[in-house]
C-alpha cells in the first residue's frame, strides 16, 4: 500500500506549497475515481477542498469533490433549474436544508431538488469524499471553474465589487447566493454587470475551463 499526496498549490516556481494537498492510497477508492476524471483537478487556494469532473456533458455534470477536514463548505445557495445529489464516499459530512441539519455517512446520499436552500461541511479528521451529479448542467456548469480559478489567478481581482456583480447576475435565474438578501442583491447586480462587462469581467472565463491553467496552479494526480 503506498501513500501520495496530491492537490497541492504550486508557487510561482512551480514547487508544491506545503500543507496545501491531500493524502490517498493508490489503490484506495478514492485513487480509483481520479483515475476516471475528465478534466483536471481544481482547487481553492485558500480552503480544504479539491474536485474533479468525472462527467461532463449538456445533460449533466458529476465531479469527484474532497474536503479536508474542518472545511465549512459554499456559501448557502439554492438551484431554480438543477436537482443536486451527494453520495458520500467517505467521511462525514453535516447537511444543511432549507434550514434543517442531516449528517450522513460513507454510504448514504442526499437528493436536495430545485428551490432548497443548501449548503454542507466536512465533519471529524477524516478526508470527506462526495460524488456530486448536477442535472441539468444550468449556468453553474461553466461559471464553476471560473470562481476557483480568480482564486488562483494573481492577475485577477476575484474580490472587485464589478467581477462579483456579473456572476451574480449571470446565475441569478439559475443558482441564488441567499447569505444576502436576493432582493436587494438581485437588483444591484443587475444594475453593476454591465459596467463591469464594459470593464473586461467576464461570468466565465475560458481560460479557467483550460487543463493547462490547472497544470499550473495545482498538482495533478499521477496515479
Amino acid at each position: 500500500m503506498t501513500t501520495v499526496t496530491t492537490g497541492r498549490t504550486l508557487d510561482s516556481t512551480g514547487e508544491p506549497v506545503p500543507g496545501t494537498g491531500f493524502e490517498l492510497e493508490t489503490d484506495g477508492h478514492l485513487a480509483a475515481l481520479l483515475r476516471e476524471r475528465v478534466g483536471p483537478l481544481t482547487s481553492h487556494p485558500t480552503r480544504p477542498s479539491w474536485a474533479a469532473r468525472l462527467v461532463d456533458d449538456d445533460e449533466r455534470i458529476r465531479l469527484v469533490s474532497v474536503f479536508g477536514p474542518g472545511y465549512s463548505g459554499p456559501p448557502e445557495h439554492y438551484h431554480a433549474t438543477s436537482q443536486e445529489s451527494f453520495d458520500v464516499r467517505q467521511g462525514r459530512i453535516e447537511f444543511r436544508l432549507d434550514g434543517e441539519r442531516r449528517r450522513v455517512a460513507a454510504g448514504e446520499r442526499v437528493d436536495v431538488p430545485t428551490d432548497v436552500r443548501h449548503t454542507f461541511r466536512c465533519l471529524g479528521s477524516e478526508l470527506g469524499v462526495v460524488v456530486t451529479d448536477i442535472e441539468p448542467p444550468g449556468r453553474i456548469g461553466h461559471v464553476l471553474p471560473t470562481l476557483g480559478g480568480l482564486a488562483h489567478d494573481e492577475t485577477a481581482d476575484a474580490e472587485s465589487p464589478l467581477q462579483q456583480a456579473v456572476i451574480a447576475d449571470r446565475l441569478s435565474r439559475d443558482t441564488v447566493f441567499t447569505e444576502r438578501d436576493p432582493r436587494v442583491t438581485r437588483p444591484l447586480a443587475k444594475l453593476l454587470a454591465p459596467v463591469g462587462l464594459a470593464r473586461g469581467y467576464r461570468a466565465a472565463h475560458d481560460r479557467y475551463r483550460r487543463p493547462a491553467f490547472w497544470r499550473h496552479h495545482v498538482e495533478q494526480p499521477s496515479l
